[in-house]
């Protein structure tokens, strides 16, 4: 485990320290910028396993190698796992609907933290110091608005258009208790759309590059712009060149979808 730990740590380009909220800050931040959130890994995992999320160790090996990151529940839970082997006092939060975040717990503050949602939640979030929090990044407004005791509203929001949100339960979980989560995020049915789509996301400096299927967005504090791959080697090329994923992880996703009839060449 050590091993994992200090290989996580050397690809997110920081040394171990002791836990803090400034610490905290910026291992958020380098996850998001060097961790992708991607799909193409899902779909292997539900394929070959052993496990549905992989374990640190096996997380750890397939991002240094192969460049994967992961969807929430991927992402969130190896994040947590290493937050815990730094010493921070962490648990699971489920988020509703199909959803997985962190509550981490310094200096007696409970701070919401998320690296697995594709968006710009650049810093932990202590939910319970007022009612309402708002943050910004690349277009997007992130509004968390408290709805009653334990329960939080995270509201996404583009152009002042709401386009997604969820109910974050407050409430500490282990790993166990999120398992039956974790089975329904993989049903291999057309309405589970994480399941019938490619999505990538990636943080880098003063930009965001966002996949969706054969469009990317490319989007700046300032501007958003969009382009179309139809070409299946130009998309797999360029996807390697944005997200530093192994470009013999990219065809197998495609053949995944084909396979439920989506073909998007």
């Amino acid at each position: 485990m050590k091993t994992a730990v200090h290989q996580y740590l050397q690809h997110l380009r920081l040394e171990e320290e002791l836990p803090s909220i400034n610490y905290l800050q910026r291992l958020i931040q380098h996850h998001l910028s060097l961790v992708p959130y991607e799909t193409f890994s899902k779909f292997h995992y539900f394929l070959n396993g052993p496990e549905l999320v992989p374990s640190l160790p096996d997380f750890v090996k397939n991002l240094t190698e192969r460049g994967w990151g992961g969807t929430c529940f991927t992402l969130n839970m190896n994040f947590a796992r290493l937050l815990s082997e730094l010493g921070f006092d962490c648990s699971l939060v489920r988020v509703d609907p199909a959803h997985l975040a962190i509550m981490v717990r310094i200096n007696s503050k409970r701070l919401y933290v998320d690296v697995g949602y594709g968006s710009p939640i650049t810093k932990p979030v202590e939910l319970e110091a007022k009612p309402h929090h708002v943050l910004h990044g690349f277009g997007e407004e992130i509004i968390f608005t408290k709805i009653r005791s334990g329960e939080y509203e995270i509201d996404r929001r583009s152009n002042g258009k709401s386009f997604v949100k969820k109910l974050i339960k407050w409430e500490p979980l282990m790993e166990e208790q999120v398992s039956h989560d974790i089975d329904e995020s993989y049903v291999d049915v057309d309405e589970n759309i994480t399941m019938r789509r490619i999505t990538a996301v990636r943080f880098n400096g003063h930009q965001c590059f966002f996949l969706r299927n054969c469009t990317m967005k490319v989007m700046t504090y300032r501007n958003i712009s969009e382009l179309q791959i139809n070409e299946q080697e130009k998309w797999i090329n360029l996807i390697q060149e944005v997200y530093q994923i192994d470009k013999n992880s990219l065809e197998p996703a495609l053949n995944f979808l084909k396979n439920r009839g989506i073909n998007l060449f």
